[in-house]
C-alpha cells in the first residue's frame, strides 16, 4: 500500500499516512496533539507552517485547489 509524509498542522509533528482501498488518505488524528488537520510535507513552505501555527485553531480554514 503507498504511503505519504504529513504533517500536522497543530504541532508539526511528522507522520506517515497510508492510502485507503479508495484512494483517500487516511488521516488519524495526531499522535502527539490530537489536532486532526494535517498537509502532505512536501507541499508545505515555512512560511505557509509558520502562518498556520500563529492563527488560532478556531479561525484556520484551509481551502485546497484539485
Amino acid at each position: 500500500m503507498d504511503t505519504l509524509t504529513v504533517e500536522c498542522l497543530r504541532c508539526g509533528a511528522v507522520r506517515t499516512a497510508r492510502y485507503n482501498v479508495w484512494h483517500h488518505v487516511e488521516s488519524a488524528e495526531c499522535p502527539r496533539c490530537g489536532y486532526v488537520g494535517w498537509a502532505h510535507s512536501a507541499e508545505l513552505t515555512e512560511i505557509q507552517r509558520k502562518a498556520l501555527r500563529e492563527r488560532p485553531l478556531q479561525v484556520r480554514r484551509i481551502r485546497t485547489v484539485a
